[in-house]
């Protein structure tokens, strides 16, 4: 079985173009956030991009929480800084013994993945809450200029 949707660009399907708007919408927020304390990433930025992503998304309820998860990866790229941060500061900075710094270094991307799993959560109810609110005042649309 050859998948059609490998071949296509990220950009050619609706529900990647709103979750890239979505999370880039959050990701300054996220950067500046993140840039100002050396230590928290608030997820307020990251559930404003997952109600843009799907106010702006029209489709399936299924599909509208991808996007919402899709949007809350992308609003939290800034945790990967955090993650060169706290592996130089383990590595360069804190020394110890190997098996000190492996365990560190584990325990750290473990936290780092349980955070992008709660901002993509965080951003699917912010899809949810973005639908909704498209139900209620009309979903925008930009209007497509063919040349």
């Amino acid at each position: 079985m050859t998948r059609d949707r490998s071949r296509r660009s990220l950009l050619a399907d609706d529900s990647w173009r709103y979750a890239i708007v979505g999370g880039l919408a959050s990701l300054p927020f996220t950067t500046v956030t993140y840039w100002q304390t050396g230590s928290e990433i608030g997820l307020l930025p990251v559930v404003f991009g997952g109600l843009v992503a799907g106010y702006l998304y029209e489709g399936p309820s299924a599909v509208r929480s991808r996007v919402g998860f899709r949007a809350g990866l992308i609003g939290l790229l800034p945790a990967l800084w955090m993650l060169v941060d706290i592996l130089w500061f383990v590595h360069v900075e804190l020394g110890g013994p190997v098996v000190s710094r492996v365990l560190q270094t584990v325990l750290a991307i473990v936290a780092v993945v349980t955070m992008f799993v709660f901002a993509g959560l965080a951003a699917m109810i912010g899809s949810r809450i973005g639908d909704w609110l498209s139900e209620k005042v009309g979903r925008y649309r930009p209007p497509v200029v063919a040349r």
